[in-house]
């Protein structure tokens, strides 16, 4: 008889959870993933809109690091599509009107290359950068996570650098953690810019060659229902009821009753409680997870004619309340989705992202548009005169969990709930960092070890960077 296993979210962890138990003994688990949007993928989904035209939830990077996600869909025998930059990051700074270029390349002497190229610095300030950044790769996780009690504009304070240093270094809060620098942990900023300096790759960053619905979430789809695993799309769950004797119940918000020997939760960690009996919920890990917050995101579709921008590099900004610009991050697609057959568009297809925006979601969409137009013809010159015929501005929330001040004293650290069958998958419960895919795809593969240990089944190896030697990690 097979074990039933009912995964409650179809995001990444979720889809990989479920890809690593049929990867591993398929005539074992009978899989049932519920999610409650109609489209699968959670923070990397993608659709096609009215006019068949593809939207995804943000603009989203692979990087050279993310082992387990490479793992994973060689498995399912489904390479990824990926398109490489130039190697190198584009800051749009508000202050001077000017894109900033930092020259990291592929090699791996990305770093010291970025480091002495930091724009915006004198040299004495590049050579407290450096001294800086090697303290960082020196930092192991519990060094790190000392921190989490400040913020990074607090961390950076600590560290006594320079006013350019810290303005600098602040948008790389936003671009990591979807956060302003004076609410983000300290903490995930250390791992990342660790992982980031630190690692080992023949290049920097990589898009997706196709929108992520058919890059990364379809491959994992087919594998599934190929392999037996049931999808239930628009299906949101009420409850779930931990067994006592017996299997556990899951029920949705149609009153429709699943019975599972095994359920893994696999969306953000706040919502957790709330599917629990009021008993569970007032204790450990459930008791923190509830004081976990979501981070709000637009991501804006521009639909051009004409191609106005040269390349398909991403570019970042220095978003203040007085400098601006009011985007975190814009990109041509089109450059991305070049070789994806099912492309229609002629010109440019520009994907502006707005982490942390709370502070702009009181605008309509008219006024949002109109400042990113504003932003982009200031800094880009193709796009002075031209105005999409179309546009999609896309609201999100409750895609994932901020990472603010104390978080890594409330998420737990193993996927084990303390109940009998029931599990915790997420880019909260592990992973290198604290959110991305790699993370998300890393919990589903760990979770689906104590699974497979439950039957005495051999598991994953967890996949970590390959660090430069005097990295500590």
């Amino acid at each position: 008889m097979k074990t039933n296993v009912a995964i409650v979210g179809g995001g990444l962890a979720g889809l990989s959870s479920a890809a690593h138990l049929l990867l591993a003994a398929p005539d074992r688990y009978k899989v049932h993933i519920f999610e409650a949007a109609p489209i699968l993928g959670g923070q990397c989904a993608s659709w096609l809109d009215a006019k068949g035209r593809p939207v995804e939830t943000g603009i989203h990077l692979d990087f050279p690091w993310y082992h387990n996600k490479d793992a994973l869909f060689a498995a399912i025998g489904s390479p990824l599509p990926l398109k490489e930059t130039d190697g190198n990051y584009y800051v749009c700074n508000g202050q001077t009107g000017q894109i900033d270029t930092l020259l990291a390349g592929k090699s791996v002497l990305k770093t010291l290359r970025g480091l002495a190229t930091f724009p915006g610095l004198t040299p004495g300030e590049r050579l407290q950068l450096t001294g800086f950044i090697f303290r960082i790769m020196r930092m192991d996780d519990r060094t790190a996570e000392s921190f989490d009690h400040l913020s990074v504009t607090q961390f950076l304070l600590e560290q006594k650098l320079s006013v350019g240093i810290r303005h600098q270094l602040a948008l790389e809060a936003v671009t990591i953690q979807g956060l302003r620098p004076e609410e983000a942990s300290a903490a995930s900023f250390i791992k990342f810019l660790r992982t980031m300096y630190g690692s080992m790759g023949l290049f920097d960053t990589t898009f997706f060659g196709a929108p992520l619905g058919d890059a990364l979430v379809e491959p994992l789809v087919d594998f599934i229902t190929r392999h037996g695993g049931h999808i239930h799309a628009s299906t949101a769950i009420q409850s779930v009821t931990p067994a006592t004797s017996g299997p556990a119940r899951i029920t949705t918000t149609a009153g429709i009753t699943h019975e599972a020997d095994h359920v893994i939760f696999a969306v953000p960690g706040y919502a957790v409680p709330a599917l629990l009996p009021v008993e569970h919920r007032a204790t450990a890990p459930f008791e923190a997870l509830a004081h976990l917050k979501e981070t709000p995101i637009i991501t804006i579709t521009l639909w051009y004619d004409t191609k106005v921008f040269t390349d398909g590099n991403v570019y970042i900004s220095h978003r203040d309340r007085e400098h601006g610009p009011i985007f975190d991050a814009v990109a041509d697609k089109a450059f991305h989705w070049k070789d994806w057959p099912k492309l229609k568009a002629q010109g440019s297809i520009v994907q502006v992202l707005i982490d942390a925006a709370d502070d702009v979601l009181h605008l309509s969409d008219a006024e949002i548009l109109a400042k990113v137009y504003q932003d982009l013809e200031r800094f880009f010159p193709r796009c002075r005169g031209q105005v999409p015929f179309d546009s999609t501005v896309l609201r999100l929330k409750n895609t994932y969990c901020g990472t603010r001040v104390g978080y890594w004293s409330k998420v737990p650290r193993k996927h084990q709930t303390g109940l009998a069958g029931i599990w915790l998958a997420g880019d909260y419960t592990d992973g290198v960092y604290h959110y991305g895919m790699e993370s998300a795809i890393i919990s589903g593969k760990a979770v689906a070890n104590e699974l497979l240990r439950v039957i005495n089944h051999t598991g994953f190896e967890i996949l970590r960077p390959r660090y430069l030697p005097f990295v500590r990690a």
